[in-house]
């Protein structure tokens, strides 16, 4: 790509102005000129502030305009470490739930289908990450955004798993059967007492808190299937990836931007 992303370029200028010899030099330098505005040009004063400021301010111009790519590139590989902990921690012991779920009375195949998911956006990803070791050097830019941005939509799939296994199981904590036993019972007799009609509405109370949680699991689900599609988008898409110093297409742009824009409803969802 010939043009970096506005975010990318924020990403660049943040980690620059944090950076030490960013930080450090300009504020020695902006010491200097205080000392120059209150002491007059005085040798120290003088040289803090033309040392400082030109180390720190040649540093930030240096990455901003030199090395964009490279503090990028640090970046992602960073936060690519991090997903990648954060990744192993959560499959090891969500797919053994996944399975636990599945055994749920009454789950409404809900937990088959999450089961499903689970193994079906591993496989994109995987499929993914073969894709771009295909098409691009694991140092390039494009290599390292691409991939940050498939694991960050991978995690956020499992994250709704996550949130499915939850509610599944507090669903699962609440009895139809007993529901309807005592919904049948109480229509039995010729007229309610203030305390079996409080018994009523008690339960139906259970059965409405049981309907909006597997409403949420329908809709994390529904989430994960677009998500998947998504994934196979972005695959078909760098699968056309041409040349040997590949160029990413508008196609490619454009399902990654959609990847990263799930990642981020995912994190609403999760609310």
């Amino acid at each position: 790509m010939s043009e970096r992303p506005p975010s990318m370029k924020r990403v660049v200028l943040s980690r620059t102005l944090q950076h030490p010899l960013t930080l450090y030099p300009t504020a020695v330098g902006v010491l200097g000129a205080v000392g120059i505005g209150l002491f007059g040009p005085v040798t120290v004063a003088v040289a803090a502030a033309v040392a400082g400021l030109g180390l720190g301010l040649g540093h930030l111009a240096t990455q901003v305009l030199v090395r964009p790519d490279s503090v990028a590139a640090q970046h992602f590989r960073e936060l690519h470490e991090q997903l990648s902990a954060q990744r192993a921690a959560t499959i090891a012991s969500l797919e053994d739930r996944l399975v636990k779920s599945a055994a749920l009375k009454d789950s409404g195949g809900y937990a088959d289908q999450a089961l499903k998911q689970f193994n079906m956006v591993q496989k994109r990803f995987d499929t993914m990450q073969a894709l771009l070791a295909s098409k691009f050097e694991p140092t390039e830019l494009t290599y390292s955004r691409y991939y940050v941005a498939g694991e960050q939509a991978f995690l956020s799939v499992l994250d709704s798993l996550e949130g499915v296994v939850s509610r599944l199981h507090s669903a699962g904590a609440i009895e139809p059967g007993y529901y309807h036993e005592r919904v049948t019972a109480l229509k039995r007799q010729k007229s309610l007492a203030a305390a079996d009609k409080e018994e009523l509405r008690t339960i139906e109370e259970r059965m409405k808190l049981r309907a909006s949680q597997l409403d949420a699991v329908n809709t994390l689900l529904t989430f994960n299937e677009n998500a998947i599609t998504e994934f196979d988008r972005v695959n078909a898409a760098i699968a056309e990836v041409k040349g040997v110093k590949a160029q990413t297409s508008v196609d490619l742009d454009s399902a990654m931007r959609e990847l990263e824009s799930l990642a981020q409803r995912a994190r609403k969802l999760s609310v």
